[in-house]
Parts: C-alpha cells; sequence; structure tokens
C-alpha cells in the first residue's frame, strides 16, 4: 500500500516519527539554503541509520542503501502532485511535493 508520510516542513529542521511496516522510524528534516534542497536522515530507538539523503524526485530514495539493517523494507519516495518532476524546496515540501511510503506488502 502506498501512503503519504506526512510532514510538517514550519521550520528548516524537524523530526517526524512514522510507521512504517510496524516499525517506529525517526525521520530527521533539514534544509539547506544554499543547495535550495531537503535533506533527510533515518533512525530507529535514538540511532541513525542513514544521513544526508538528498529529497529530489525519484523512484527510490534508498535503495543504494539496502545492506544497512534495520532500514524500512519498503519504497521511500517524493513525488510532485503536479507531475512536473520539482524537488521539494522551502515552499513546497509537504503540500505539491511529498513524500511518499509504499509499504512492502506490494
Amino acid at each position: 500500500m502506498k501512503f503519504i508520510i506526512p510532514v510538517s516542513g514550519t521550520t528548516d529542521s524537524f523530526i517526524e516519527q512514522v510507521n512504517l511496516d510496524g516499525l517506529i522510524y525517526d525521520l530527521q528534516f533539514h534544509f539547506n539554503t544554499r543547495d535550495n534542497h531537503w535533506f533527510m536522515d533515518i533512525g530507529r530507538n535514538g540511532v541513525f541509520l542513514i544521513t544526508g539523503i538528498k529529497l529530489v524526485v525519484s523512484s527510490d530514495l534508498i535503495s543504494e542503501f539496502g545492506r544497512i539493517e534495520d532500514l524500512p523494507p519498503g519504497l521511500l519516495s517524493i513525488e510532485d502532485l503536479d507531475s512536473i518532476d520539482t524537488d521539494p524546496d522551502a515552499e513546497n515540501f509537504g503540500d505539491r511535493v511529498q513524500l511518499r511510503y509504499t509499504d512492502n506488502a506490494v
């Protein structure tokens, strides 16, 4: 099943706790004003597993890290609802450009 991960990007750095395939993950987001992009860290139980994932429109944000244990088993992606493939920025992240998760059951 595919669902939107709600993000409250009201500041340039925040953490969301989300349930992905039955496990709680900490997703930490940082906006880099010089690069004009959001970056994400993924952690569990107070330990970050991956840091510095640049959030760009793509099919899978974490597939290249598949050998790291405890990562979500599904697919994390960024989707532009207007289909113009705009990466999330300070204005559109969580609104028109969304973080999505497709669980492992698909």
